[in-house]
């Protein structure tokens, strides 16, 4: 899933590291005004917070990279 953050665009299906180097993890729940609530799974906290409090608190954030799999080798080339 992803959603528009003032005018960023975030894929909250994958972990999310902040400015600080803080790491946050989409708790697939929702404030009650429907904003993403956000885990953080580094050793130095713990917590969850709404996503524009971390992005306020902490920094922008950035999707981790994601290692390239087989299967998506395979995409690629089945479309070429």
């Amino acid at each position: 899933m992803t959603i528009d953050l003032d005018g960023t665009v975030i894929d909250l299906d994958r972990a999310q590291t902040a400015l600080d180097g803080s790491r946050w993890l989409w708790t697939f729940e929702h404030t009650e005004s429907g904003e993403p609530l956000m885990l953080r799974i580094d050793a130095r906290g713990t917590g969850i917070l709404p996503l524009s409090v971390v992005y306020n608190d902490h920094g922008p954030v950035v999707a981790d990279r994601q290692d390239t799999t087989a299967a998506m080798y395979r995409q690629v080339l089945e479309a070429a």
